[in-house]
């Protein structure tokens, strides 16, 4: 969430209100708020309510005011989608209800159940952290062909007799591909900033090898693993469906193998063993759909330029608020446009960044926490264990500095590293794609 942060007791106040309205007579108690791990796009909240009822675990989605990624944010959009996937086999939480009132948190928010499991991380990424890399090669594969095999139920659901022509209702294959084409057309203009020769050539290119789609359904718009809840090996939950349209499914298709190439390969993670390659998922997803996927090279530019209007936008927003960008051109050279020189054969828009294992190297990082019980010392990482000095080191790779106690709640996930990077609470000078990979080791060390 990249616009400036609520005040967390009024909007605690006045959700308990809210709450105690739809129930009058019923004595509602709530949790301190909490907030998910990822996502930039959107205020969210996780909350538990005890009453009458017992305990219900709760997410609280509010529409963004201050800050957009994306030209519009339509809320009753996205309940719509969840409301008309109940029942449908595709797992998504069971929506509380839609409040479009602002007076109550200063916006319109939906209250949905919250869904127990394991989610892939985003940030950093599934490849460098989190529950993933605790899993055997196999099972990773497994995790992967579960998610490709919703990407399949999803899009052989009937979305007109689910009630999904709010998504729009394109006359034909040529028309659903058009619309997707104008809309991403108006966001990039939308964004401003400076030219972007690379994203200007990719939708020339778009438009240029535009075809008919020979089939149409319910495309999720933002297909990935971190988008996807696990329990005991299944899909549990599917979440984010802001991005949703009607269009061609291939789109899914290419969003989701670019998105992991992007966020491991792209971001020089090497990818983890057992997660399989783009040809074996293609291959995969045309057995559970039953029909071939046709136009792999036009969805991964169609991916990779959609993401570069994203990262645009987004990289426009972090130089406004003052917060570091991993180079000063970020807006016009990251991973989307790096990538889209390369299959484009464009001139590249800066240098790009080759896939670096960290148990092949010795890395240094220099913590500088100030306040109660901080100070200056430094890990040296060698081959996924790290050996902790104190003092400065001469010549580190990265340097993190915050608060001592900031650091240790983030540590003990009481504060969301992103949130606080964003806000400028830790600060970090240096190889930033390299601290995102070594936090599995920094985690273990610092406990």
């Amino acid at each position: 969430m990249l616009g400036r942060q609520r005040d967390l007791d009024a909007v605690h106040a006045g959700l308990a209100a809210w709450l105690r309205a739809r129930r009058p007579g019923d004595d509602v108690r709530l949790s301190p708020l909490a907030t998910p791990k990822a996502g930039i796009s959107n205020e969210t909240y996780l909350v538990e309510a005890t009453s009458s009822a017992g305990v219900e675990r709760l997410v609280v989605r509010v529409a963004p005011t201050d800050f957009l990624v994306f030209p519009e944010y339509d809320l009753a959009r996205q309940v719509g989608v969840m409301r008309a996937l109940a029942g449908s086999g595709v797992p998504v939480p069971r929506v509380v209800a839609l409040e479009e009132d602002a007076r109550h948190l200063g916006s319109a928010f939906y209250v949905m159940e919250r869904i127990e499991g394991d989610v892939p991380s985003e940030v950093p990424p599934y490849h460098a952290f989190g529950f993933c890399l605790e899993l055997a090669p196999a099972e990773r594969a497994a995790l992967w062909w579960r998610g490709v095999e919703t990407l399949a139920r999803i899009h052989a659901l009937d979305w007109r007799r689910l009630g999904l022509a709010l998504l729009g209702e394109p006359r034909d294959g040529a028309d659903a591909l058009d619309r997707q084409l104008a809309y991403w057309r108006r966001y990039l203009d939308w964004v401003g900033g400076p030219p972007q020769p690379v994203l200007r050539a990719a939708l020339s290119w778009l438009e240029a090898q535009r075809y008919v789609p020979r089939r149409l359904a319910l495309c999720w718009g933002d297909a990935r693993l971190p988008n996807m809840i696990f329990r005991d090996g299944a899909v549990v939950g599917v979440l984010d469906w802001e991005m949703a349209f009607v269009g061609d499914p291939e789109a899914d298709v290419g969003w989701w193998i670019f998105m992991d190439w992007a966020t491991s390969e792209g971001y020089g993670f090497p990818r983890l063993d057992g997660f399989p390659g783009p040809e074996a998922t293609i291959a995969r997803y045309e057995e559970h759909a039953g029909v071939p996927v046709e136009h792999a090279r036009w969805q991964e530019i169609f991916a990779a330029f959609r993401f570069g209007v994203i990262m645009a936008r987004i990289a426009g927003r972090l130089k406004e608020i003052g917060a570091p960008t991993p180079s000063d051109d970020f807006e016009t050279n990251n991973v989307a446009t790096q990538r889209l020189a390369t299959l484009l054969d464009l001139p590249p828009p800066g240098g790009t960044r080759a896939a670096v294992r960290v148990g092949d190297v010795t890395a240094t990082v220099q913590f500088h926490l100030s306040g109660a019980g901080g100070g200056s010392w430094y890990l040296v990482c060698r081959g996924g264990e790290a050996t902790r000095h104190d003092g400065t080191a001469p010549d580190p790779d990265v340097t993190v500095h915050a608060a001592a106690a900031d650091w240790h709640a983030i540590q003990r996930g009481d504060l969301d590293r992103v949130q606080a990077f964003l806000g400028g609470t830790l600060r970090v000078e240096g190889d930033l794609s390299l601290l995102m990979q070594l936090e599995d080791t920094i985690s273990r060390s610092t406990r």
